[in-house]
Protein backbone atom coordinates (compact mmCIF):
# COMPACT_ATOMS: atom_id res chain seq x y z
CA UNK A 1 0.00 0.00 0.00
CA UNK A 2 1.62 3.06 -0.67
CA UNK A 3 0.39 6.93 -0.48
CA UNK A 4 -0.41 8.80 -3.72
CA UNK A 5 1.84 11.95 -4.40
CA UNK A 6 -1.49 14.01 -4.85
CA UNK A 7 -2.38 14.06 -1.08
CA UNK A 8 -4.70 12.64 0.93
CA UNK A 9 -7.34 10.86 -1.45
CA UNK A 10 -10.69 8.16 -0.80
CA UNK A 11 -8.45 5.53 0.47
CA UNK A 12 -6.37 7.26 2.94
CA UNK A 13 -7.28 6.91 6.66
CA UNK A 14 -6.86 10.50 7.81
CA UNK A 15 -9.55 11.19 4.41
CA UNK A 16 -11.95 8.10 5.50
CA UNK A 17 -11.90 9.31 9.33
CA UNK A 18 -12.80 13.07 8.48
CA UNK A 19 -15.40 11.64 6.28
CA UNK A 20 -16.69 9.40 9.26
CA UNK A 21 -16.77 12.11 11.37
CA UNK A 22 -19.18 14.10 8.92
CA UNK A 23 -21.38 11.24 9.16
CA UNK A 24 -22.09 11.01 12.38
CA UNK A 25 -22.06 14.16 13.18
CA UNK A 26 -24.94 14.40 10.68
CA UNK A 27 -26.66 11.40 12.16
CA UNK A 28 -26.63 12.94 15.82
CA UNK A 29 -28.36 15.97 14.14
CA UNK A 30 -30.82 14.30 12.42
CA UNK A 31 -31.60 12.40 15.37
CA UNK A 32 -31.53 14.78 18.71
CA UNK A 33 -33.36 17.85 16.69
CA UNK A 34 -36.79 16.27 15.78
CA UNK A 35 -36.87 14.95 19.21
CA UNK A 36 -36.75 18.18 20.29
CA UNK A 37 -39.41 19.04 18.23
CA UNK A 38 -41.42 15.86 18.82
CA UNK A 39 -40.85 16.43 22.68
CA UNK A 40 -42.42 19.61 22.66
CA UNK A 41 -45.27 19.24 20.58
CA UNK A 42 -45.91 16.03 23.27
CA UNK A 43 -45.39 18.96 26.14
CA UNK A 44 -48.66 20.72 24.40
CA UNK A 45 -50.39 17.33 24.28
CA UNK A 46 -50.23 16.80 27.34
CA UNK A 47 -51.39 20.48 28.35
CA UNK A 48 -54.49 19.83 26.00
CA UNK A 49 -54.89 16.73 27.83
CA UNK A 50 -55.28 18.46 31.55
CA UNK A 51 -57.15 21.05 30.20
CA UNK A 52 -60.21 19.01 28.56
CA UNK A 53 -59.91 16.73 31.69
CA UNK A 54 -60.84 19.64 34.17
CA UNK A 55 -63.35 21.11 31.55
CA UNK A 56 -64.90 18.04 31.22
CA UNK A 57 -65.34 17.63 35.36
CA UNK A 58 -67.43 20.84 34.80
CA UNK A 59 -69.11 20.39 31.98
CA UNK A 60 -70.55 16.27 32.93
CA UNK A 61 -71.18 17.38 36.52
CA UNK A 62 -73.20 20.60 35.55
CA UNK A 63 -74.97 18.63 33.16
CA UNK A 64 -76.17 15.42 35.12
CA UNK A 65 -76.95 18.53 37.73
CA UNK A 66 -78.80 20.38 35.39
CA UNK A 67 -80.89 17.42 33.92
CA UNK A 68 -81.82 16.32 37.21
CA UNK A 69 -83.17 19.73 38.17
CA UNK A 70 -84.87 20.00 34.81
CA UNK A 71 -86.36 16.35 35.93
CA UNK A 72 -87.42 17.10 39.40
CA UNK A 73 -88.14 20.61 39.00
CA UNK A 74 -85.72 21.76 41.47
CA UNK A 75 -83.46 24.13 39.62
CA UNK A 76 -80.31 25.69 41.23
CA UNK A 77 -80.11 22.77 43.65
CA UNK A 78 -78.64 19.33 41.55
CA UNK A 79 -76.83 22.01 39.33
CA UNK A 80 -74.95 23.41 42.11
CA UNK A 81 -73.93 19.96 43.87
CA UNK A 82 -73.18 18.25 40.49
CA UNK A 83 -71.29 21.06 39.25
CA UNK A 84 -68.93 20.91 42.31
CA UNK A 85 -69.07 17.63 42.13
CA UNK A 86 -67.94 17.73 38.71
CA UNK A 87 -65.17 20.41 39.63
CA UNK A 88 -63.38 18.07 42.32
CA UNK A 89 -63.43 15.06 39.94
CA UNK A 90 -62.04 17.40 37.48
CA UNK A 91 -59.34 18.66 39.45
CA UNK A 92 -58.64 15.02 41.04
CA UNK A 93 -57.98 13.68 37.41
CA UNK A 94 -55.63 16.66 36.65
CA UNK A 95 -53.70 16.46 39.53
CA UNK A 96 -53.25 12.00 38.65
CA UNK A 97 -52.30 13.09 35.51
CA UNK A 98 -50.21 15.21 36.54
CA UNK A 99 -48.03 12.98 39.14
CA UNK A 100 -48.02 9.99 36.35
CA UNK A 101 -46.22 12.05 33.68
CA UNK A 102 -43.85 13.71 36.03
CA UNK A 103 -43.07 9.81 37.11
CA UNK A 104 -42.83 9.26 33.26
CA UNK A 105 -40.61 12.41 32.82
CA UNK A 106 -38.22 11.64 35.57
CA UNK A 107 -38.23 8.07 34.60
CA UNK A 108 -36.88 9.35 30.83
CA UNK A 109 -34.16 11.97 31.82
CA UNK A 110 -32.91 9.12 34.53
CA UNK A 111 -29.40 9.19 32.86
CA UNK A 112 -28.19 5.40 32.27
CA UNK A 113 -26.37 3.79 35.06
CA UNK A 114 -27.97 5.87 37.83
CA UNK A 115 -31.31 4.44 38.28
Amino acid sequence: MSHSPEGPGPRDPDHRLGELDRKLKGLRKAKFEPERAERRGTQLGFAFRLATELVAGFVVGGGIGWLLDRWLGTLPLFLLVFFGLGAAAGILNVVRTAKAMNEAATKDETPRGEG
